[in-house]
C-alpha cells in the first residue's frame, strides 16, 4: 500500500464518521463529533473549525486540542482570513498553542458550497503533511462540507418556517383582536420573542403629528413609558420616521441621536435596538422599537427585515382603529347621545363596532 493510500481500517472508520455527522442536530453537534473524530482519523493533534453565517454577519468557532486561551486568537486570526470568495481567499497558517504547551500551526482548508466559501477547517498536519493523512482530509472536507450544507439548509427552512408562523399569529391576532391595545401588547410579546429582545414599544404620532407617544410597550419600562411623550423629531425615533428607514443600532449609547430621557427617568439602560418606521400606504404612523438582545448579543440584519413584516400589519391596525374611532364617535355621539357608552358591552374606543352601533346599522 503506498503512503497516499488509505487502509481498510481507516475507510470504515471513515464511513463512521460520516454517519455520526449525517445524524447532528446542531452546528456545536456536528464539531463535537466530527473535529475529535478527524483528529483521531489523521493522528493530528489539534483542530479547529470556523463557520461564517452570511445572513447574519456572524461567525462561530469550534476546536479541539487547544488551550482555552488560545481559542479567542484563533478564531480571530480565521476571521481575518476569512473570504466568501474563493479567489480572494488569502490563507496562511495560523498559530495553535496546544493542550500539551507545544506550538503548532493549523493549516487552513476552505469549505465550499455554490461557489461561495461558507468556513475554514484547521488542521494541524502530521509528520510533516503526511500523505496518508492528506488522502483521508480529501475525503473527509466534502463529507463536512456537504454534512453543514444540509444542516444549515435545514436549519434556514425552520427559522423560515418559524417566522412564518410568527407572522401568522401577530396578523390573525391583529385581525380578530375585540380591542387593538391588548393586541399590541401580544403582538410585542410575538416581537420580543422573534428577535431575542427585553422590551418592545409602538410610538404613534398625536393627532398634531409633532409629538410621539407610547401607543402600546412591553418590558420593565412599561409603567414609566405609557405615560410618556416626546417631540417627533427627536431622537432614533424621530430620524427613523423622517427618513422612512429602519436601523440597527448595536451601540446605542454612544450614538448621537440616542434620546435617553427615558433612560435616566426609569433606569433601565438601552445597549441595542432595531427601530422600523409604521406607515399605512402613505400615511406615516410612528415607529416600532425593540430594545436590548438577550445575553447582550447584537441584533442583525435579518432581524430587522422581519421586523418590517410585522410593523405594516401593527401600522395599518393602528390606523384603521383611528379612523373607526372617529367614525363610531361620531355616530354614537350624535345619533344616541352622550351617554351612549353607559352600559354599552362594546364602549367606545373599542377595536370591533359597538353592539349598539351594529344594531343600529342592522335596523336602518
Amino acid at each position: 500500500m503506498s503512503g497516499s493510500e488509505i487502509s481498510a481500517a481507516e475507510a470504515l472508520y471513515l464511513i463512521d464518521l460520516a454517519a455520526l455527522t449525517v445524524r447532528a442536530h446542531t452546528l456545536p453537534e456536528l464539531a463535537e463529533v466530527f473535529l475529535p473524530g478527524l483528529a483521531r482519523l489523521i493522528k493530528t493533534p489539534a483542530a479547529g473549525l470556523f463557520l461564517q453565517d452570511m445572513n447574519l454577519g456572524t461567525h462561530s468557532f469550534f476546536q479541539t486540542g487547544l488551550l482555552a486561551e488560545a481559542v479567542p486568537v484563533v478564531k480571530n486570526q480565521c476571521a481575518s482570513q476569512f473570504h466568501p470568495d474563493p479567489g480572494k481567499a488569502d490563507l496562511m497558517p495560523v498559530p495553535a498553542p496546544l493542550h500539551s504547551g507545544a506550538q503548532a500551526h493549523l493549516t487552513l482548508f476552505p469549505l465550499h458550497r455554490s461557489q461561495k466559501v461558507i468556513g475554514l477547517l484547521g488542521v494541524v498536519m502530521p509528520e510533516a503533511g503526511s500523505p496518508a493523512a492528506r488522502a483521508l482530509l480529501d475525503k473527509a472536507i466534502p463529507l463536512l462540507t456537504r454534512s453543514l450544507s444540509q444542516m444549515r439548509e435545514r436549519l434556514d427552512f425552520e427559522k423560515q418556517l418559524n417566522h412564518l408562523n410568527i407572522y401568522l399569529n401577530v396578523s390573525s391576532m391583529i385581525a380578530q383582536a375585540l380591542d387593538l391595545r391588548d393586541a399590541l401588547e401580544a403582538v410585542l410579546y410575538f416581537c420580543m420573542e422573534a428577535v431575542s429582545a427585553e422590551a418592545a414599544s409602538v410610538l404613534v404620532l398625536d393627532y398634531e403629528k409633532k409629538n410621539f407617544r407610547f401607543y402600546s410597550a412591553e418590558g420593565p419600562t412599561k409603567p414609566v413609558l405609557l405615560t410618556a411623550s416626546f417631540p417627533a423629531d427627536q431622537g432614533l425615533a424621530g430620524h427613523v420616521l423622517q427618513t422612512q428607514q429602519s436601523v440597527v443600532i448595536n451601540d446605542v449609547q454612544n450614538h448621537p441621536m440616542f434620546y435617553g430621557k427615558f433612560d435616566q427617568d426609569s433606569g433601565f439602560r438601552t445597549n441595542n435596538m432595531i427601530v422600523v418606521p409604521l406607515t399605512a400606504g402613505e400615511e406615516k404612523i410612528g415607529v416600532l422599537e425593540v430594545l436590548n438582545k438577550v445575553g447582550d448579543e447584537p441584533f442583525y440584519e435579518a432581524e430587522r427585515l422581519l421586523l418590517h413584516n410585522f410593523a405594516e400589519e401593527i401600522a395599518f391596525a393602528i390606523r384603521n382603529g383611528k379612523m373607526f374611532e372617529v367614525v363610531v364617535k361620531s355616530y354614537c355621539k350624535q345619533r344616541q347621545g352622550m351617554n351612549t357608552c353607559k352600559g354599552c358591552k362594546r364602549p367606545l374606543g373599542s377595536w370591533t363596532p359597538c353592539v349598539k352601533y351594529r344594531e343600529a346599522s342592522i335596523e336602518v
